[in-house]
């Protein structure tokens, strides 16, 4: 049932790439994500990975309502590049239906500004911004991987800074400090198979609690700003 994590409702309409993968993030980051497509092969795709499914139209303002896209706190337009005409239906019947912030997806700065004057109160461009966190990563090489939330901020996966490592995450103030939610721990785990090879594969730990220590060969997976992720992420 939609909302029942209790938490902020996103609405994706949309499931390639980009809206699948965003719809994906939003809810590793703990919020309640209705995830919508017409295609129903990418609804089952995506299906127990977000709060709901559903199979139906983005423009049809009376099966919206009926699944609930008008408790949304924010709904993410992700339709493809030659849908224009879809995006601007789904931004109309979100809007008719009281979602008060709508992120949408353009391919052009033309496109963009004609989704504006229909209701979208941010257009993104995701082709101009994979190429940013391109560049990000490479000034930021403790940053291993990151994807931007709709919000402005980043979901990355960093190797901390070394006057981190050995302390709890309380001590570390990341969160107090840094303003940066710890969302999960990948931490090495080492075996030695039946002819004495050493193999090493990473265990994720998620939501880990206060005293969970960070150790050298860790991957903090973080959710905040660009800034202070590159703050605490190692360099070497």
């Amino acid at each position: 049932m939609v909302g029942e994590r209790n938490l902020k409702l996103f609405v994706v309409l949309g499931l390639g790439q980009f809206g699948r993968h965003t719809a994906k993030t939003l809810y590793a980051g703990g919020g309640d994500v209705l995830a919508i497509d017409k295609d129903a092969a990418r609804v089952e795709r995506i299906k127990d990975e977000v709060g709901q499914a559903i199979c139906a139209d983005a423009g049809d303002i009376e099966t919206l309502r009926t699944i609930g896209v008008g408790k949304a706190d924010t709904a993410v337009v992700a339709l493809g590049e030659a849908d224009l005409e879809a995006s601007i239906m789904a931004c109309m019947a979100l809007s008719d239906l009281g979602v008060g912030r709508l992120i949408v997806r353009a391919a052009s700065e033309l496109q963009g500004r004609i989704i504006s004057r229909v209701g979208a109160t941010r257009v993104v461009y995701p082709e101009k911004q994979m190429g940013e966190q391109l560049a990000h990563s490479i000034l930021a090489m403790g940053v291993l991987d990151q994807v931007s939330l709709p919000t402005g901020q980043i979901v990355a996966h960093i190797r901390p800074r070394r006057d981190l490592i050995g302390q709890t995450l309380e001590e570390s103030q990341i969160s107090t400090r840094y303003r940066l939610a710890v969302i999960g721990i990948q931490k090495p785990k080492r075996s030695v198979d039946d002819r004495g090879e050493l193999h090493e594969e990473l265990v994720l730990h998620s939501v880990p609690p206060p005293d969970s220590i960070i150790g050298e060969d860790d991957i903090l997976i973080v959710v905040g700003s660009q800034a202070q992720v590159e703050v605490i992420a190692r360099e070497d």
